[in-house]
């Protein structure tokens, strides 16, 4: 099955995966631990001591990008390369390009089908450019944001994530899975640029799991770098 994966970062024991399954894009996180001795001329063997999955949404998208881009802070207090120090996320603003990115999913779907409207006008097949009028009038009233809920969960009943919040977590965004399910995303920034992220699953309010992913600045780079050699 790992054939469905491309390898894009390794660091220690970690390897880092991308992969595209249910028309979603997925980061994948393998750690694992060699075992037996190094023989010359044989390869490693090693056992996989844990595996997760994130999925590279929109959001997600835009946290990587705002940390991608984050430039280091003017006083940098130590003296070396690998310490480098970064300004923090400005959350409020993250939250206003995720909405930004989720309108414009609606303004290209419709720029396309007017241009579509255009070119079959042009080519007189009136008839057919006037039935373009019905998607464009559908895609008024669609909610790119359906199912995505960017407002802090002040007021929640769940103990555990006002605690998170209280802490110092910021909220990312909350996933409507079904009726009684949500996936809650925080995630902290610490001054060296590496992320974490926290994936809190909750049925009725109740925390049920908590995925914890950790991405530092290189990785995040290299990640972007690879989706977007595979886009093109």
């Amino acid at each position: 099955m790992m054939e469905h994966y491309k390898k894009f970062y390794e660091v220690g024991s970690n390897r880092y995966y991308t992969i595209t399954a249910d028309n979603e894009e997925y980061i994948a996180s393998e750690s694992f631990l060699n075992v037996g001795k190094k023989r010359l001329f044989r390869k490693q063997k090693y056992l996989v001591t844990g595996f997760k999955l994130l999925k590279f949404s929109a959001p997600i998208a835009q946290l990587f990008n705002t940390l991608n881009n984050l430039e280091p802070s003017k006083k940098q207090r130590y003296d070396a390369d690998e310490l480098v120090i970064y300004n923090h996320i400005d959350n409020k603003e993250l939250k206003e390009n995720i909405k930004q990115a989720y309108l414009q999913v609606i303004n290209d779907a419709t720029n396309e089908l007017l241009q579509k409207q255009d070119e079959l006008l042009y080519q007189g097949r009136n008839e057919l450019a006037e039935s373009y009028n019905k998607y464009l009038e559908d895609l008024k009233h669609i909610d790119p944001m359906d199912g995505i809920d960017l407002e802090t969960p002040e007021h929640t009943g769940c103990m555990l994530i006002k605690t998170m919040l209280r802490e110092g977590l910021e909220h990312l965004y909350t996933e409507r899975v079904n009726a009684f399910t949500k996936n809650v995303y925080l995630y902290e920034q610490d001054e060296f640029g590496n992320l974490t992220i926290y994936k809190v699953i909750t049925i009725k309010n109740v925390v049920k799991t908590i995925d914890t992913f950790i991405y530092d600045k290189k990785l995040v780079e290299c990640l972007l770098k690879t989706i977007y050699e595979e886009g093109r």
